[in-house]
């Protein structure tokens, strides 16, 4: 179930940051699979770079918060890099800055997070 709920953060996390944030925009017509294809781009990246606590709702404060800080990091990066690919295959999603790409990783990051604390844990034991 956590992968499950990463999966939908990741995409409704992307989603959101396209939809709230006018720095975000679409090369071409076709919004719902340039977004699809953004957020294939952040599954692969995070099932790479793993970056989340085990437990959500466990985990020391100190741990959340350097993980969230390090998540926040990588989710920057790979807008930038979604948008470098849309703009070097003329497809995808266009960022236009730094600033934009930091408040779009840290939606995606945060909606993953809450997600992950509003599912069922994994167990221990």
């Amino acid at each position: 179930m956590d992968k499950r709920s990463r999966v939908l953060g990741t995409f409704l996390g992307v989603t959101l940051a396209t939809v709230l944030l006018p720095g975000i925009s679409t090369i071409l017509d076709s919004p719902p699979w340039e977004v699809i294809l953004a957020g294939a781009v952040f599954l692969i990246v995070n099932q790479l770079i793993y970056s989340y606590p085990n437990n959500i709702r466990t985990a020391p404060p100190v741990l959340l918060l350097l993980l969230a800080v390090i998540g926040i990091a990588q989710d920057t990066l790979v807008w930038l890099l979604v948008s470098w690919l849309g703009s070097d295959m003329e497809y995808g999603l266009h960022v236009d800055g730094f600033l934009t790409a930091l408040l779009g990783g840290v939606i995606v990051r945060v909606t993953v997070l809450v997600l992950l604390a509003l599912g069922p844990q994994p167990e221990t034991g």
